[in-house]
């Protein structure tokens, strides 16, 4: 059953000093957000339940995640913190003696929940921001980052062996079902050493020992794929059964890209995880991480320093093609208010100066690609573009804010729906943490 806010405070505040029944002031401000009765319409809409056992109430359990992503800390670490603090009790509503929800439950109900009402959360606060005259959505910056996703470098020989685990451990749960690959894995394991070893001599022939090892493994891999469809038609459980079907699937397609690579070929859309099969390596031209893996962040800002909109893209797309969807979603939150936009030359093109012109954008801080016209290379020499350009490179201070101290860099939740889970509890505990510190 849907429980909005908690029960009223508990009786042992009346024998608590004065000085332990205050918030700090940052909890106290961040409170006041919080109470926002608006806040509580997303989750009446989607999940009004008036049936079964109360749940964790929802203020309590924004509270938490706010706590969680404010301090970087695990869902268990954030249980036994809360446990031990009288302040962080009372600012997430729990009473002396309540329990504070388990780690799982916390999980569970953050997946429930999802991104979308994530996002819709987010924008009720920035209302509330935009009310109180905080932000006003006039002048606004952004940019895009690499959102790394939590796996392993990627191999062909290290994901082929991923796919027989993965097979292994469906099937292990299977009773009678006849197939363990016990020996197999012994055999893939013993090879995955040998690379190891191979690349340890530092001669001319290493890596062709490697590939040989490679291409033994993929035709483990191989057979093992035809053994477990054979036997899938044996499988009753429905889940299981759904489970192991997508890890053939992800596991020959593993197989087939590399079999591609070792023929010379380059996989056009390559799977780098099972774990996260929507992760895609992107290159963004960095000297300490050429290439990384994972999804596209985008984030906005206001001159405020609020952040106002966030996503989460799929693979590398072109900043030009990200540029129409951010000036109309700001459109929506801010009529008509938009006068100044600063973005990287990524996002620089014709059709988008066109785009920020027809909406009646005053002032367009970004560099031109190529060789500027004469005219052009003029108002860039203008005090107002100047400023504009120093205001646009601010935003990757607050990209590097982002990724030190709420841990915007790497995604820990896995799948497209996690990460924009992720990214968005990121920039709502930022607004949080900046309206907290703020006078």
């Amino acid at each position: 059953m849907l429980q909005l806010k908690p029960e009223t405070p508990d009786l042992w505040d009346s024998i608590l000093p004065e000085e332990l029944r205050k918030l700090p002031e940052e909890l106290a401000r961040v409170d006041l957000l919080l109470q926002d009765e608006k806040l509580m319409e997303p989750f009446l809409r989607r999940f009004n339940q008036t049936q079964g056992r109360p749940g964790v109430p929802i203020s309590t359990y924004l509270r938490l995640m706010y706590l969680k992503f404010r301090h970087k800390l695990g869902y268990e670490t954030l249980v036994e913190e809360v446990s031990d603090s009288i302040a962080w009790r009372r600012f997430c509503g729990i009473g002396y003696n309540q329990r504070v929800p388990d780690a799982s439950t916390l999980i569970k109900l953050t997946h429930k929940f999802g991104d979308e009402t994530l996002a819709e959360i987010h924008g009720l606060i920035i209302d509330n921001l935009r009310s109180r005259k905080l932000v006003r959505g006039r002048k606004i910056r952004t940019d895009t980052t690499v959102i790394a996703s939590d796996i392993h470098y990627p191999t062909d020989a290290g994901l082929l062996f991923d796919g027989l685990r993965r097979l292994r451990q469906k099937l292990i749960k299977v009773p009678g079902i006849g197939l363990r690959l016990g020996r197999t894995m012994t055999k893939a394991k013993k090879m995955i050493f040998s690379i190891a070893q191979a690349l340890r001599k530092r001669d001319g022939k290493s890596r062709e020992r490697v590939k040989t090892i490679n291409r033994r493994i993929l035709r483990i891999v191989r057979k093992t794929v035809i053994k477990v469809k054979r036997v899938l038609r044996r499988v009753e459980n429905p889940r299981i059964r759904e489970h192991l079907e997508t890890t053939l699937g992800l596991t020959d397609r593993v197989a087939d890209q590399s079999a591609e690579r070792l023929a010379g070929g380059k996989p056009t859309d390559r799977v780098v995880s099972l774990a996260d099969p929507g992760a895609r390596p992107i290159v963004k031209g960095k000297l300490d991480k050429p290439v990384e893996f994972g999804r596209t962040g985008q984030i906005t800002q206001d001159e405020s320093g609020y952040f106002t909109q966030y996503g989460v893209h799929n693979g590398t797309p072109g900043d030009t093609t990200l540029l129409p969807g951010i000036v109309a979603e700001h459109g929506k939150k801010f009529p008509r208010a938009l006068k100044e936009f600063a973005a990287d030359m990524g996002f620089s093109s014709k059709e988008n100066r066109e785009l920020l012109k027809k909406r009646k954008v005053r002032r367009i801080g970004m560099a031109w690609r190529g060789n500027a016209p004469p005219d052009i290379r003029a108002k860039q020499q203008r005090a107002w573009f100047k400023a504009l350009m120093a205001f646009r490179a601010g935003i990757e201070g607050s990209l590097s804010f982002l990724n030190r101290k709420f841990g915007l860099k790497r995604s820990m939740f896995r799948g497209d729906v996690g990460t924009g889970i992720w990214v968005g509890w990121v920039v709502v505990a930022a607004n949080l943490y900046r309206f907290g510190r703020s006078p």
